[in-house]
Formats: structure tokens, sequence, C-alpha cells
């Protein structure tokens, strides 16, 4: 097999919840998403608009943030082994994320992953409030009308074949670049919708023991 650039998107992927929605029911306005999400998906409002109103009511210190993702979020089984296989193979294992660095890397850290590379908006969480800020991510797609993952993706690509591996709404318009895509969850739901290809998975076990069965992605 070719060298891979393996993609990965973080909360519900790596981890088995969502890191965002752990912050928000701990510190902010418990079951806030479930009534942004509807709109959402029906395009009233972007992913970062539905961010802002989502962590406009959070109140909370880093320390405390840390420390509840910590405690709840959990690592999906199979991605520490999964890390370790791409390494040995010499493929490019980076995280793609629309969530926080320093809740991401202090998640990686804690379970001894924290050399991965991550690509991420970042948040400044404090007593008085959470300030988002967000990572350039180039132009307007023309794909989903907003800044998105494909920017970030071709920015990092050495001409690899792509494989992406995710869950959520931020996923869909960059996995529609990859040659090979693993999806769970909504992800899988709307790309099963679209008639598009996927291969489905609930851990890396499935995903590591699928790239290793397989000689290459174009056959």
């Amino acid at each position: 097999m070719e060298n891979l650039l393996i993609a990965c998107d973080f909360d519900g992927t790596i981890t088995r919840r969502d890191t965002l929605h752990i912050i928000v029911e701990e510190f902010g306005t418990r079951g806030l998403w479930a009534a942004i999400e509807p709109r959402l998906r029906a395009g009233e409002v972007t992913l970062e608009q539905a961010m802002q109103e989502e962590f406009a009511t959070v109140r909370a210190t880093p320390d405390e943030v840390r420390d509840v993702v910590l405690r709840e979020a959990g690592l999906r089984d199979g991605f520490p082994e999964m890390v370790a296989w791409a390494e040995r193979r010499g493929h490019r294992l980076i995280v793609f994320s629309s969530g926080f660095r320093s809740v991401i890397e202090a998640a990686l850290a804690h379970w001894g992953l924290g050399h991965l590379q991550v690509v991420s908006h970042e948040a400044v969480f404090s007593p008085e409030g959470a300030r988002l800020v967000w990572a350039d991510r180039g132009a307007i797609c023309v794909e989903c009308g907003r800044c998105c993952k494909r920017h970030d993706l071709a920015r990092h690509s050495r001409g690899e074949q792509l494989v992406y591996v995710g869950d959520g709404i931020s996923d869909r318009c960059a996995a529609r670049t990859a040659d090979l895509v693993f999806a769970r969850a909504d992800l899988a739901r709307d790309l099963a919708a679209a008639g598009l290809p996927f291969v489905p998975f609930e851990d890396f076990v499935q995903v590591r023991e699928h790239l290793e069965s397989t000689a290459s992605l174009a056959a």
C-alpha cells in the first residue's frame, strides 16, 4: 500500500462522547444542542454559529473543562494501536477537528498520544465566559458554502492517498475528497442518504484491520 494520510476527526470519533457537548452540558445550558441541531441540519445556521450559540452560556476554568473531559469523554477502542500501526507503516495520522486544541491536546496527552499533530479551532475558558478562536480555514468552500476541513486537508497533503475517519456534520464535506472513508453515526447516515461509499466502523480495530487487508485503495 502507498503511504497514506489518515485524517481523523476527534469528537465522537477518537472519543466515545463529543467533548463539546460534555462541556456545555456540565458548564452551560443542558439540552441546548438538541434545540440547535435541527436548525443546523436545515441550513438555518452554520456550524460556527451553532457553536457560538452553544458556548455562549459556558462558564468554567480551563482546569474544570479538562477534568470533565478526561472523566467523561472516553477513548474509542483500538485507537492507540491504530496510531502505532500507522507509524510502523510510515503513514501519517493527523487529527482534524472542529473542536478546541487545548481540550484535544490535554486528552491525547492523558492517553499517551500527545505527539499527534492536531489541526483545530481553539477556545479560551474562564469563569466569565468562553471565547471561541477560529482557525484560518481559507476561503469559503464552493461545495458546502463555509470554511471547512477541506482547506486543512489540502494544506497538509503531501500527495498521499487520503483516508478519512469521522462521525459528524463537520466531516461531511471533507469526507467527499477522500479515497476511502470510514464513517459512523451522523456521517454514515448522511453518506448513505447521498449514495456515497464508505466503510462503517465502531472502533479502530475495525479500521486498522480493513486497512491491513487492503492492498490498494484504488483496488
